[in-house]
């Protein structure tokens, strides 16, 4: 059986479970959607039973990969006591117009009274992506090399708490994957013949060289330090987050080339005002060294910007948002970014900066969890986008 039909009958097989989990959670007299302080549809009581979950059905609009959907259920799990952060779980599968598929699961969880937090992951996915060149590519420009990216992998992480507030937090992280990669017109493509290894573009780089593309391991350990002192999670309205990780792949780990990443990303939440309007402000600075190949160079992430569609050895983006909260279950919002890339050398020297921009609305699934959702449309140099939100946009657990 082959991936795609391994992926349907996963993803029918989980259509069944989300429809047997949500009949078994409901079968009780008391069960109730509506919130007893407004009356509105609320999933807070329901996340509350015991196999209580979110049925996350989130079409997906993303330019680089069309459009599609995916299947997660997720579980939500607060404190005994109400307070401090919530478990989350879940496992979900995804498919899009462009062929690419996947299959996920994932967990948050939090130990010893809230000092210890652990991250695990796992994925089985094939993505189609183009390859627009690392800044501007005169030659790439309009007519991108398409490119299949195969993988399958997972990542643990424990972060422990340094202070009684829980606000300052060192991690350690590994991850492991193996990575297959395709070019389905290389043979045909002129801009790759007479450089098979794809040495021009960067292509090989940390790769074993096949007959339509390369392969390769990721082996990764990753250091952090982080601040987090926002008041929720999923949508907050106060607080500062920021963190800075370095990321060091070796053969040693298990990898398949040398090479380094850095980033520090910061999320800044205030009313202003009012406790009605909040301002957000998300700024992010990526870095890369080594033997890197170019699907793990870093790329922007914004609203509007297609996925790995403007990379580079170097990245630097920023975005700001203001949420209206004009109801007690509906905001309305705004937002803006800008990204920019930047390389070394003489031939990854080009950079790049691109615009986006949007608005969005949100209702409030979940009161007493803080859970927002809801949809923004954004626009950038590709065109128009739409986004299905669970939380934040800048959602970190």
């Amino acid at each position: 059986m082959n991936r795609l039909k391994q992926s349907r009958s996963l993803l029918r097989a989980l259509v069944l479970v989300v429809a047997a989990l949500a009949w078994v959670s409901s079968g009780e007299e008391k069960r109730s959607f509506c919130d007893p302080e407004d009356g509105a549809f609320d999933l807070s009581a329901f996340l509350d039973r015991p196999l209580g979950f979110i049925p996350l059905v989130v079409p997906i609009t993303e330019p680089a990969v069309g459009g599609g959907a995916a299947l997660m259920p997720v579980f939500i799990n607060l404190p005994e006591d109400d307070e401090g952060r919530p478990d989350i779980w879940g496992v979900g599968a995804m498919r899009t117009s462009n062929g690419s598929e996947g299959l996920l699961a994932g967990q948050s969880a939090y130990w010893l009274d809230g000092r210890l937090h652990t991250l695990i992951g796992a994925a089985d996915a094939s993505i189609n992506l183009d390859f627009h060149g690392l800044g501007q590519d005169a030659e790439l420009s309009g007519q991108p090399l398409t490119y299949n990216i195969d993988m399958t992998g997972g990542m643990i992480e424990a972060r422990w708490a340094l202070d009684r507030k829980k606000r300052w937090d060192v991690g350690l992280q590994y991850a492991y994957a193996e990575v297959n990669v395709s070019f389905p017109d290389l043979a045909s493509n002129i801009r790759v013949q007479g450089d098979p290894t794809g040495g021009k573009y960067g292509l090989n780089r940390g790769q074993r060289q096949r007959p339509d593309g390369f392969q390769s391991e990721i082996g990764s350990v990753a250091l952090s330090v982080s601040y987090d002192s926002r008041n929720n999670i999923f949508t907050p309205t106060k607080g500062l987050y920021s963190g800075l990780t370095a990321t060091f792949n070796s053969s040693a780990f298990g990898g398949s080339s040398e090479y380094e990443r850095y980033e520090w990303a910061t999320l800044w939440f205030t009313p202003v005002f009012t406790e009605d309007l909040v301002f957000g402000l998300k700024a992010d600075l990526q870095s890369s060294s080594g033997d890197i190949p170019f699907y793990m160079r870093p790329s922007v992430q914004l609203r509007g910007a297609p996925m790995m569609r403007y990379q580079g050895a170097h990245v630097a983006y920023g975005e700001a948002e203001l949420r209206w909260q004009f109801s007690p279950r509906w905001s309305v919002l705004g937002f803006g970014g800008i990204g920019s890339t930047w390389s070394d050398g003489p031939l990854l020297s080009r950079n790049d900066v691109t615009w986006t921009g949007g608005l969005g609305i949100r209702y409030l699934l979940a009161r007493k969890y803080g859970l927002h959702m809801g949809l923004d449309v954004a626009y950038g140099e590709e065109g128009p986008a739409c986004y299905v939100q669970f939380g934040s946009a800048w959602f970190r657990p």
